[in-house]
């Protein structure tokens, strides 16, 4: 590819452009890095003299530094930022009068935004859930700032030209992401779901599709016991005995832990995907009436026979009938008999 030849108006300028701020330390020093990245640009060093444009740009803007900044950030391929940028020194340049750029400046600027329109890549998204977070070679999306971004109705997203960090939501279904040509790593990430990574590589000016939905993490339930041959019941389903984990999708579940002689342990709740739930049952031994007690029956029933025992006896010993007199016979004997 042809070396962009970068624009050293600036450098032409009269002496009596800088003589009034000469005394101010900021716009001498910004003058020094614009001097020192004309010196790289001729070396081809391209990302040195970006960053001593950067630099210059940031003491004091200007729509020839910035112009400047567009070439080197096109000529190291980064065709995105390039873009913004010769937008940016375009709007810089409209407000100010006199103008700093030329009109052959400006026209070069401008042809140089239609050859990257036709450079860039597209790429169509539909992206479920709408609000995960999506992010492109660890760079967040920006929305596109001009009309020109747009090839359709959907909304218009621009790839690698904000600071690496993590991706953020688009919140919408369907929208187009605007990309350098090149290999690609797209990230889709949302809490409760697992995480997409997808590479794809796009020719100059391409435009494609690119489906990317993510699935629900399941939830996990950990159940433990101070016993552990209880049971373990999730929603009426035997699961087994403690510890044990179970693995479910979101949602509200039952849980029940039992052991004959125990009270049971009972829970209901709700879990989110990707959640993950303690339960520690601790059954306790059931308090039974006095009544339910085996060895409460055997003595009452040793105290009933006993009583029974000496009831008679005692009836026996006061109710005695007396027995009549037998006759003697002709001798006139009696006997009593006791």
């Amino acid at each position: 590819m042809k070396k962009p030849l970068l624009l050293l108006a600036l450098l032409l300028l009269p002496a009596h452009a800088w003589a009034q701020e000469e005394e101010d330390a900021t716009v001498v020093q910004a003058r020094r890095e614009f001097t020192q990245g004309t010196k790289l640009v001729r070396a081809e060093q391209w990302a040195e003299a970006l960053a001593s444009f950067e630099r210059a740009a940031a003491l004091k803007a200007h729509p020839i530094t910035t112009f400047n900044i567009a070439q080197c950030e096109r000529a190291m391929g980064q065709y995105t930022r390039a873009r913004r940028s010769f937008i940016s020194a375009l709007a810089q340049d409209d407000a100010l009068e006199p103008k700093a750029l030329s009109d052959s400046a400006r026209v070069e600027a401008k042809g140089l935004i239609a050859e990257l329109d036709r450079i860039l890549s597209h790429v169509t998204i539909t992206l479920k859930p709408e609000d995960a977070a999506l992010a492109v070679d660890g760079r967040p999306l920006e929305a596109a700032n001009d009309a020109n971004d747009a090839s359709g109705a959907n909304p218009v997203f621009v790839a690698g030209t904000l600071p690496p960090g993590p991706g953020a939501p688009p919140n919408v279904v369907k929208f187009e992401v605007v990309t350098n040509p090149g290999v690609h790593v797209f990230t889709v990430s949302r809490q409760g779901y697992q995480d997409v990574v997808v590479n794809k590589t796009l020719a100059p000016g391409a435009h494609t599709t690119l489906p990317l939905e993510l699935d629900k993490l399941p939830a996990a339930i950990h159940i433990t016991s101070n016993l552990a041959d209880a049971l373990v019941r999730v929603n009426d389903a035997d699961v087994g005995n403690p510890p044990v984990e179970v693995s479910r999708v979101a949602g509200r579940y039952r849980v029940k832990v039992t052991k004959k002689g125990f009270d049971p342990y009972e829970t209901e709740f709700a879990v989110r995907p990707g959640e993950r739930i303690e339960l520690a049952a601790n059954l306790r031994e059931e308090k039974r009436a006095l009544t339910s007690k085996w060895w409460f029956w055997t003595g009452l029933g040793v105290v009933i026979v006993g009583a029974a025992a000496g009831t008679y006896a005692i009836t026996q010993s006061n109710n005695e009938p007396t027995r009549p007199p037998t006759d003697g016979g002709g001798l006139g004997w009696s006997l009593r008999v006791h």
